[in-house]
Formats: C-alpha cells, sequence, structure tokens
C-alpha cells in the first residue's frame, strides 16, 4: 500500500512539533510515554489491569508474548493505549508510539474482533501508523545526527530507547548515511 502524497513530510513534521512542544530539541529521543502524558493520553500496561490473572498470564508468558503488542480501548469517550509490558523496552516504546499515531491522525477506534471472530482493521490506517509511529521515536533529525557522530545501530537504539530495527528503518528511509557523507 502507498501512503497518501505528502503524509511522509507530515510525519516529519509531527515529530518535530511534538519535540518542539515538550522543549526538546529535533534530535533528541522522544519518550513514548512521556508522549503519552503531553497529550493527556492514558497508558496502561497489560500487568496493571484489573482482569484475572489466568487471562493474562497467556499474553505476559513466553509463547503468548507475540500475540498481543498494544491496543487502543475507547472508555468514557476517551482513548486508552494498552500495552504489553513482558515485551523488550524498545519493543514497548515502538508498540506505544504506534498506538499515539493513531491518536494524532484522529484515526477510528475499529471494533476488536470483525462478524468472524477475525482481528478488524483499516490497511491504510494501519500503514500510517507503521510509518509515523517510528518517526515519533526517530526524528529525521535523529537519524541524521546518528549517522553524523557514526553511533553504531545498538547504541543509537539504546540511546533513544527503541528497537534496533526501528533505527535501522528509520536511518535508510531517510537516506541519513548517505546525506552526511
Amino acid at each position: 500500500m502507498v501512503l497518501r502524497r505528502g503524509f511522509k513530510t507530515e510525519a516529519n513534521g509531527w515529530a518535530r512539533d511534538l519535540r518542539r512542544e515538550m522543549g526538546l530539541n529535533p534530535e533528541d529521543p522522544l519518550c513514548p510515554r512521556s508522549l503519552c502524558r503531553h497529550l493527556e493520553l492514558p497508558l496502561i500496561s497489560l500487568s496493571e489491569l484489573k482482569a484475572e490473572p489466568q487471562h493474562l498470564a497467556y499474553y505476559l508468558s513466553g509463547s503468548g508474548r507475540p500475540d498481543f503488542s498494544a491496543v487502543t480501548l475507547l472508555s468514557q469517550g476517551k482513548r486508552w493505549v494498552i500495552h504489553n509490558d513482558s515485551h523488550e523496552l524498545g519493543r514497548q516504546a515502538s508498540n506505544i508510539a504506534h498506538e499515539i499515531a493513531h491518536a494524532l491522525l484522529h484515526h477510528p477506534i475499529p471494533a476488536l474482533f470483525d462478524a468472524n471472530g477475525q482481528r478488524s482493521h483499516n490497511n491504510e490506517h494501519e500503514e500510517e501508523a507503521n510509518w509515523l509511529g517510528p518517526a515519533l521515536l526517530i526524528s529525521e533529525e535523529a537519524a541524521l545526527s546518528i549517522a553524523k557522530s557514526r553511533l553504531s545501530i545498538e547504541d543509537a537504539a539504546e540511546r533513544y530507547g527503541t528497537s534496533k530495527d526501528v533505527i535501522r528503518m528509520r536511518l535508510n528511509v531517510n537516506g541519513a548515511r548517505r546525506r552526511v557523507a
């Protein structure tokens, strides 16, 4: 699927504008938990839920961990993000940023399951969140800074609190290494 014209530039703008609102420089790390607080978007970890432990154990254990990353729910007219805190911290950051992207873009919250019991989602909305989420974590300026300082992928992931995959993706899509060479 192709993103609408101008969306990638818009995503870079979101990353810059939100950092500015939060008193950060364009290349600074952006903590998705802090961004949730800034946006007044409640964030709850799966282990915090007051559900029956046996219902959550599957998702918090080894075998069920990949089956649930994060979801946005609507409660009392407000969006809430629930994320799986059994994932590695970098993965949690990506999961949370993805859900923040849906909120920023005012994507309607779909029913969790369709009539056939399958997870329902809008492909266009998912593609937009798949682009904006990483852009929030690693702005264009951050990608250029990483490349200019020659940080290793591992060091950049640690500094920015995200996964190595997100670092690689943002370096590549911004042509960061080529632009600072």
